[in-house]
């Protein structure tokens, strides 16, 4: 059974794959634009390319803002199992007695 992973963790990786989507999109995408004007590559392979290099960048951005939105509902799940564990006092303004 594999480890869940901590809202800590996750937020750190969800940044770190958001980055690398940024890079590739600001960095690799007009390079590979670029270079296809430059050297008339229009062909399969080149186009084939810059598909892959699309996809990447698509998959390591939303994955990273994914990875960091899920790392909020995680961290609030580790505060409400931690607070039924510990049979914590309610809070100011709440409800219960």
């Amino acid at each position: 059974m594999p480890n869940p992973m901590s809202a800590k963790t996750m937020f750190r990786l969800g940044l770190l794959l958001g980055i690398v989507g940024v890079l590739f999109y600001v960095v690799l995408t007009p390079l590979l634009g670029w270079a296809i004007t430059r050297f008339s590559f229009y062909n399969a392979a080149i186009t084939m390319l810059g598909g892959l290099f699309s996809l990447l960048q698509q998959g390591t951005f939303f994955g990273g803002l994914f990875l960091m939105a899920g790392s909020f509902v995680v961290r609030s799940a580790e505060e409400a199992v931690a607070g039924v564990r510990g049979g914590g006092t309610p809070r100011p303004g709440s409800c219960d007695g």
